[in-house]
């Protein structure tokens, strides 16, 4: 009688231990959900066109694919809307875009952009994929340095419906990212002539411009490092980051790189917050926003290149 009692008493205790354990795990995703996705390592050997791919803590998988070939132009972004970046690249030969979606594992092409205006030759347009519709799935977009124009082929269409606009001038440099924080990546460029950023914020069309950066010594890296949603304008000049915080307008001056290391600012711990990172001969280094940390993680050769960089833009641009 007393040994059957217990038995109950055992069952229910299990019961409400497996009761907490699944509330805490669901807690645990809801979180980890409510934070984001956390940005994978990925480098490529421009001699073979493989891709290798490692989570940001050096322990998680190791993906490898062969993708693209000599001339190609890597445009790895989210194309199918599940969180993480395709494997993707832009062929100006053709004009075609080749995505390999990570959803699913299907391989599509799509014609989009040329690559020089004139038959007698001219300059190529510049890939520029982004969340132009503000449906959290990048577009498929160019900025053609000819004339200005940004030619956008937008997801929510199912990529057959396109637009255009007019934005910047020859020698221009895009920079496209969402600097008024309405979820949707605005229109802008960088003018190596005047040191000076022209953004069109898409949620209330206002023209803004900002003299910020030295053209020539610096790497435009705009992203959100403050949090708030919005892109933050930034450069990174031979291992000095330099912040203009959108949420006071004030600038930040830190060290953190070599002269020689590449930038390669993403959001490597999942807070939503991009992190200033840096990848040096197969070493990257990290300063995570969440917890506040320095951490290293040793991926890729020597000559490997990292495509977490391909955010990042030169402040000048050859015009031919």
């Amino acid at each position: 009688m007393i040994a059957h009692i217990y038995a109950k008493f055992e069952i229910r205790i299990l019961l409400v231990l497996a009761v907490v354990l699944f509330a805490l795990l669901f807690a645990v995703s809801s979180a980890k959900a409510a934070a984001g996705n956390t940005a994978d390592l990925t480098v490529i050997d421009s001699r073979s066109n493989s891709w290798k791919i490692q989570s940001a803590d050096g322990r998680g998988g190791f993906s490898a694919y062969k993708w693209g070939i000599q001339g190609d132009v890597r445009v790895p972004a989210d194309y199918d809307g599940d969180g993480n970046s395709d494997i993707a690249v832009w062929r100006p030969t053709t004009g075609d875009w080749h995505i390999l979606r990570s959803s699913d594992g299907a391989a599509m092409t799509i014609k989009w952009g040329q690559t020089t205006p004139y038959w007698t030759g001219g300059i190529e347009d510049i890939p520029v994929p982004a969340d132009f519709d503000a449906d959290k799935i990048a577009d498929i977009a160019v900025w053609r340095p000819a004339d200005g124009k940004w030619y956008v082929l937008t997801s929510r269409s199912g990529f057959k419906g396109g637009s255009s606009s007019s934005w910047g001038l020859l020698g221009d440099v895009p920079v496209p990212a969402d600097y008024d924080g309405d979820g949707q990546a605005d229109a802008a460029v960088f003018r190596s002539m005047e040191n000076r950023w022209y953004i069109a914020e898409s949620a209330t069309g206002t023209l803004r411009s900002i003299e910020f950066g030295i053209a020539g010594d610096d790497l435009l890296v705009p992203a959100d490092y403050d949090g708030d949603g919005r892109a933050d304008i930034a450069a990174f000049r031979a291992g000095v980051w330099y912040v203009q915080e959108s949420k006071t307008g004030e600038t930040d001056r830190f060290e953190f790189g070599y002269a020689d290391s590449i930038p390669v600012p993403a959001d490597y711990d999942g807070d939503g917050t991009t992190d200033f990172a840096v990848y040096r001969r197969g070493m990257w280094y990290f300063l995570d926003s969440g917890t506040p940390r320095l951490r290293t993680v040793k991926f890729g050769k020597k000559d490997d290149f990292p495509l977490n960089s391909l955010s990042v833009r030169p402040s000048m641009i050859a015009v031919r």
